[in-house]
């Protein structure tokens, strides 16, 4: 009986290099606008791909593994930068189609005051005006950059085109590999 495993090469390349390049292009938005001022959220973009191998309900691996999926992850802040927050009184007009609002019938109720005050003693300001700046951001809204969603969504159909052809690459080169060792064995036990 011949039997069929798989090691998908060709797609975890593909994602890595979607991962490498989105996860760069990010960081370097942030620094480009100008919204780096404690690298808390460039530090925090990070990419991941998750390459499990089989294993039985014993938990014995079986031979191959399951087709590569790529998670990104970053501060929860990083989601407000990147699609905009409606302030409750105005709006930036790049903000229109925010899943993100401040005031009645928004998401948010207020704007933390804490990361406001450790940004407003790195820039040298006056003390206690991290009351006034959370208060403008409330009302004014926070400004869409798409520092993340411009190179995602750049490589995105690119990306998953790739993906698709290498996994079918991937396959096809596991069954040829697997049925040439079973030809090789079958040659040995004549």
């Amino acid at each position: 009986m011949l039997k069929f495993t798989s090691q998908y090469t060709r797609a975890y390349q593909v994602l890595d290099k979607f991962k490498r390049y989105v996860v760069q292009q990010s960081r370097s938005n942030l620094t480009k606008g100008k919204h780096n001022a404690s690298s808390d959220l460039y530090g925090s973009i990070k990419g991941y791909i998750n390459k499990k191998q089989n294993r039985s309900l014993a938990g014995r691996f079986t031979g191959g593994s399951s087709m590569p999926s790529l998670t990104i992850e970053m501060n929860s802040y990083g989601a407000f930068l990147d699609k905009g927050v409606r302030g409750s009184k105005s709006n930036y007009i790049k903000n229109r189609d925010t899943p993100y609002k401040f005031g009645r019938g928004g998401d948010k109720k207020s704007v933390p005051v804490s990361p406001i005050r450790k940004w407003v003693q790195s820039k040298g300001l006056d003390a206690g005006s991290e009351y006034a700046i959370a208060k403008s951001i409330y009302q004014k809204g926070i400004e869409k950059t798409g520092f993340f969603s411009k190179p995602f969504d750049k490589r995105y159909k690119l990306t998953i085109n790739l993906y698709h052809k290498s996994i079918a690459k991937d396959i096809a080169n596991n069954i040829a590999n697997q049925l040439a060792k079973k030809l090789r064995q079958n040659k040995l036990k004549k």
